[in-house]
């Protein structure tokens, strides 16, 4: 489709991650606000390097939309999105809150697209609170089908967390460089997710997030987990959706952080959901939603690094 009257759009470059965060910043608070929230600081370390990473890992699918105003070309509208074998997963698409309602967001969605298809998977994550853009990506065929919970806080002392099945072991991975790009854990998201990230492993360990991997009586690997010295689980991935709850139980304890933890809980994991509260973790803030094409991901042995890299 032909962009708006007075928006070009092109490739993002280095330069602009300022302005898409403050795009961001700025779409954001233009309805939580509302909403009663409290405005968000100007500075994020962490939506900052995502965009650093989305822009190293995928150039050709993060773009920028444009206005001249005064002469000078301004970025109004920004996108981003992963392509990870099979799946197409569009991780931030903002507009300029003075800009919204003209058509700058469809028009960036329309040219991030893969053309053609080739049977990807076209997935997402949004606020549920954001029905306008739940409305266009549905039209993009990419709907809603599961809210993804914020789980924030530390479990009380004493909790007992379900236990391992006999035989499995948790142990630290020491190589957190060389395990990013092992073999055996490319084998093993291909088995688990349908495709494999080890640029986005490689993004969660340098966070810095610490690597650990459950392993059956044969040291085969049946799961892993990341935990954050700032307070950040996930991702993990898991054969059986029994090992969910107590490798979480292992990472929030191996790794204790200066303050809270928090995890990105799928819906559909209900029993480590309603483990993770028990245990005196608080849902925080409207869940995410989770939408997608056609399944890609049994997301009852997945946990996502974040709502905006699956």
């Amino acid at each position: 489709m032909p962009s708006p009257a007075g928006i070009s759009i092109r490739a993002a470059r280095e330069a602009d991650l300022a302005d898409c965060h403050r795009i961001w910043r700025d779409g954001l608070d233009g309805y939580l606000r509302r909403l009663g929230a409290p405005p968000l600081p100007e500075d994020n370390p962490g939506v900052q390097r995502l965009h650093r990473h989305t822009l190293a890992s995928d150039p050709e699918r993060f773009l920028v939309a444009e206005r001249e105003i005064s002469g000078i070309p301004r970025v109004v509208a920004f996108g981003s999105a992963t392509d990870r074998g099979p799946l197409w997963f569009l991780s931030m698409l903002f507009v300029d809150p003075a800009e919204q309602a003209a058509g700058v967001g469809r028009a960036l969605l329309d040219r991030m697209l893969p053309v053609p298809l080739d049977g990807r998977v076209l997935a997402t994550c949004t606020d549920a609170a954001q029905p306008v853009s739940n409305g266009l990506y549905a039209t993009f065929g990419i709907v809603p089908r599961m809210p993804i919970f914020n789980l924030v806080g530390r479990p009380v002392p004493g909790f007992s967390w379900p236990e391992l099945p006999s035989g499995v072991q948790i142990e630290r991975v020491h190589e957190p460089a060389a395990w990013a790009a092992a073999a055996e854990l490319e084998a093993f998201d291909l088995g688990v997710l349908g495709f494999a990230h080890p640029q986005d492993h490689a993004f969660v360990r340098d966070e810095p997030r610490h690597a650990f991997a459950a392993r059956g009586t044969d040291g085969t690997l049946v799961g892993y987990g990341y935990a954050g010295d700032i307070g950040r689980i996930g991702p993990i991935a898991v054969t059986d959706g029994a090992l969910l709850a107590p490798l979480l139980g292992h990472l929030l304890a191996a790794v204790v952080p200066r303050g809270a933890s928090a995890v990105w809980l799928p819906g559909a994991a209900g029993e480590a959901v309603a483990t993770a509260v028990r245990a005196g973790l608080r849902i925080e803030g409207f869940p995410v939603l989770a939408s997608w094409t056609r399944p890609f991901t049994d997301y009852t042995r997945y946990v996502p690094m974040s709502p905006g890299l699956v």
